[in-house]
Parts: structure tokens; C-alpha cells; sequence
């Protein structure tokens, strides 16, 4: 049976947190039951379908010409930011919270920024329905993605002039890590995806012409490989099982890896022929995904956070754009990672920018006043831009009634340690309760979940 402190700790990893409403019904239920209901509810899910095909009847067949997709490109930046509002908006209310947090996770893991909103869309519904499913299947589909072929330049590699970016990142990136390939590997492996592009129409297209169809030599076996033998090599690795599960180990466990718990999860993924869904569910039946050393140990990424505030206390903009500003200036926008390495996470998440607005962020939603929102430079020369008058004010409202609610039975001299044990995951001893309870201080239920949601330790998951 899962405790109060385990089945938030399963949906803070599994998900983006849950009200304390929907934590109380299932006390004293077993942790298989739990399990099995988050899988079942994911198994149904709908795709992100905000944009639609950018193409009209006529074009079908021949696809954008220059002058369209230009006015494409320049449309996109307002359709991204559309799109980046109807997924956090899914992340909190769908009902398949664990596919979205694993499409969450794949999105960093294959970390892809192109400049057409509608392909990143089409990006993010691979990536959702490939979510809890094979490995082996995300990445072949992963790989002709549109958005992934012009992000890395693959629509450039071609039989005379091979690009290696796609097959060094697939590499070292996405499946087998630093020092299990040889720079001949990337070479050859490059040669195997040449011909791999996208057409005008927004599609993955195979140029025959443009292949290398020559002889090469990949992980040590020669043959003439194309672009799917390549992807076919690399899964046959046994690296690229241990390379995957670490990386989801540090997101959903912990973010320092146990080697021993990472070899046998591996091993049994790989002998699974890479079945996500099966190593998810080994994780969260496992004792030791519960035990107090993986509790409370992960600070919350911004999207995290954003979306637990959403579920929590109804966070909402009346500026849609202020959303998007808010993530610029915490450091995770969706859509726009850093690189193709994804967000680092971790302590990055915090610095002295992100981490003071952080904890004012509560006390804004409490009082419902606006907060200056003024995005970190991207480059050094738009520092003395940033420096200037904040670029807006972030106006929100939030809905306590539901909190409210929940905690009116509870006597004042009891509600600090409740409100403590529903929203805080790691050691409560380190918290202050005379930061929670003070007779110069606003006592009532929003004003002490306020005053908590302020301290650091909320920010660890």
C-alpha cells in the first residue's frame, strides 16, 4: 500500500503532480493497482492538433513555393507560442498524464527546434505516440521526422558532400553516449543517411539519387547500409539500452544513478526488444523508487512547476504571451531547447534570476498583482536591451477555492504540518514552521500554502 508521501512522490515523477483531492481517494490502494490505473489512462490519448495542414487543395501534390514558405516561417513564431499554450494546457488537464510526461521527457531527449510551428507539432504527436511504446520504433520514426532532418541538417547530406551532424548527434546524443562509436562510425553512418530529406509538402522523402549506395563500414560490420541498417546497428548495441535507461533513471529516479539498478533495467529493457512501457512499470513497482533517498531530490524543472501550479491553484495569464516570457525567464521554453543536447536540468535550473522569481511567484499568485517579466539576454550584445525597462508585466489570477475546500476542517494549530505533508517531498525537518505561522503574517489557508510554496524545498520533486 502507498502512503500519502509515496503516491505524491509517483505523481510528481509520473505526471506533474496532483491535487491533494485526487491523493486522498486512493490511500491505503496498492501500488500495482495505482500502476496499472496511470498506464490505463494513457492508453487512450488525443494528439496536439492546434494547427492544421498548412497546405490547401491544389497544393497536395506540389507543395509550398519559395514566397509561401517564407510567409510560413514568419508566421510560425506566433503559431509556437499558440502551440506551446495548448500543451501545457493538455500536460494539466488530460487524463493520460503519463504519456504527456513521457512526451515530455522524449522532447529533451530528442531535442529539436525548427523553424515551422506546424512540424513541431507533427514532431511532438510522433513523440506521443511513440511515448510508452517500442524505443526502437520512436527512433526510426524520430529519424525521419521532418522537423529532426532540417534541425540537423540532414536535408544538406548528400552522396557527394556528407553531412555528419544527424548521424554523430543519433550517436553520442540520443542512443549510445560519449565513447561507444569512433569518429569512422559517424563518417560512414553519415554516408548511410544521405538522401534522407523533406520535401516541399512537409514530408520525410528519400532521394536515391542523392544516396550513397557504396560500401561501408559500421561497428565494425561491412555491408551497404542505408539510413534504417544504421538505426538497426545501433539498437543491436547493448549500450544504447544502458545509455537510454540512465537517462530516464536520472529524470523519473534520481538524478545521481545507481549503477547496479541502471545495469539490470537496462539488461531486461534490452532483452524486452526495448519496450518502454515495461521498463516504466519496473520503475514505479520497484521498492526503491519509494525509499526516502529518491524522494524530494529533483529540482522541478520550470514546465514542471508551471503545470503544477496550474493543477494546484488554476494559474492562469490574461496575456497569453506573458506565459511564454515567464518560461524565458525561468529557462525552459517548450519547443526551444537550448541545443540538441536538450536542457541540461538539474541545478541549472537556478540561478539568481530564476530562482527569486520562483519564490515571488506564490506570493503573485496570492495577491493576483502583476510582476515585471524581463527575459535573460540570449547573447551578450542583448544585454544592455535586457538591463532596460522590463519588457512586460505578467498579469494572473489563481483559484485557492479548491485548496480552500480541501483543508477548511483542519484545526489552525494543525494545518502547517498538513499543508507540509501534502506539498512538501523532502525532509520537513529542514523547514521553519515559524515561516509558516506568525502573528505579523497572514494566517489564512492561502496565505500559509503561499508562504510554503515560497521556500526552496518546494521547488524539489
Amino acid at each position: 500500500m502507498l502512503n500519502q508521501q509515496q503516491l505524491q512522490h509517483l505523481f510528481l515523477r509520473a505526471g506533474f503532480g496532483e491535487t491533494p483531492q485526487a491523493i486522498q481517494p486512493l490511500l491505503g490502494t496498492s501500488r500495482e493497482v495505482i500502476v496499472e490505473k496511470l498506464f490505463a489512462s494513457s492508453r487512450e490519448y488525443k494528439n496536439v492538433s492546434y494547427l492544421p495542414y498548412p497546405l490547401h487543395e491544389g497544393q497536395y501534390d506540389k507543395g509550398l513555393n519559395v514566397f509561401q514558405l517564407v510567409a510560413l516561417i514568419l508566421r510560425s513564431k506566433q503559431e509556437m507560442e499558440e502551440l506551446n499554450a495548448e500543451w501545457l494546457f493538455k500536460m494539466t488537464y488530460t487524463p493520460a498524464v503519463l504519456r504527456e510526461k513521457m512526451t515530455f521527457f522524449w522532447h529533451n531527449h530528442f531535442a529539436t527546434s525548427a523553424p515551422f510551428a506546424y512540424l513541431m507539432q507533427v514532431q511532438n504527436n510522433t513523440l506521443r505516440k511513440h511515448a510508452l511504446g517500442n524505443f526502437g520504433q520512436l527512433l526510426h520514426a524520430v529519424a525521419k521526422d521532418p522537423a529532426m532532418i532540417i534541425y540537423l541538417n540532414n536535408q544538406e547530406n548528400k552522396k557527394n558532400h556528407p553531412n555528419e551532424n544527424f548521424a554523430r548527434e543519433v550517436m553520442e546524443l540520443f542512443c549510445l553516449g560519449e565513447g561507444n562509436y569512433s569518429e569512422k562510425d559517424i563518417k560512414e553512418a553519415a554516408r548511410a543517411f544521405t538522401g534522407w530529406t523533406v520535401n516541399l509538402k512537409g514530408e520525410f522523402e528519400f532521394q536515391p539519387q542523392e544516396h550513397d549506395a557504396g560500401e561501408k563500414i559500421i561497428f565494425g560490420q561491412r555491408g551497404n547500409f542505408g539510413g534504417e541498417d544504421v538505426i538497426r546497428l545501433i539498437l543491436e548495441r547493448k549500450e544504447t539500452a544502458r545509455y537510454v535507461v540512465g537517462k530516464i533513471y536520472r529524470e523519473f529516479v534520481n538524478p545521481v544513478a545507481h549503477p547496479a539498478r541502471v545495469a539490470e533495467l537496462a539488461d531486461g529493457f534490452y532483452r524486452s526488444g526495448y519496450d518502454i512501457s515495461l521498463l516504466m512499470k519496473k520503475i514505479f513497482l520497484a521498492d526503491w523508487f519509494y525509499a526516502d533517498e529518491n524522494r524530494g531530490v529533483k529540482i522541478c524543472s520550470p514546465v514542471e512547476l508551471l503545470v503544477r501550479y496550474k493543477k494546484l491553484v488554476g494559474l492562469e495569464f490574461k496575456n497569453p504571451k506573458s506565459l511564454i516570457e515567464l518560461q524565458q525567464v525561468l529557462g525552459q521554453i517548450l519547443f526551444f531547447p537550448p541545443n540538441v543536447a536538450g536542457w541540461p536540468g538539474g541545478p541549472t535550473w537556478i540561478d539568481s534570476t530564476s530562482l527569486l522569481l520562483r519564490l515571488n511567484l506564490p506570493a503573485r499568485l496570492l495577491s493576483g498583482t502583476a510582476f515585471n517579466v524581463s527575459a535573460k539576454p540570449a547573447f551578450e550584445e542583448d544585454a544592455a536591451v535586457a538591463a532596460g525597462p522590463p519588457k512586460s508585466k505578467g498579469e494572473l489570477t489563481a483559484d485557492w477555492s479548491a485548496l480552500e475546500s480541501f483543508f477548511k476542517a483542519e484545526a489552525p494549530t494543525q494545518l502547517a504540518e498538513k499543508l507540509i505533508a501534502h506539498f512538501i517531498q523532502c525532509d520537513p525537518k529542514t523547514i521553519d514552521r515559524r515561516l509558516l505561522q506568525s502573528d505579523a503574517a497572514d494566517n489564512s489557508l492561502r496565505g500559509m500554502c503561499a508562504r510554503l510554496m515560497s521556500l526552496p524545498e518546494f521547488q524539489l520533486i
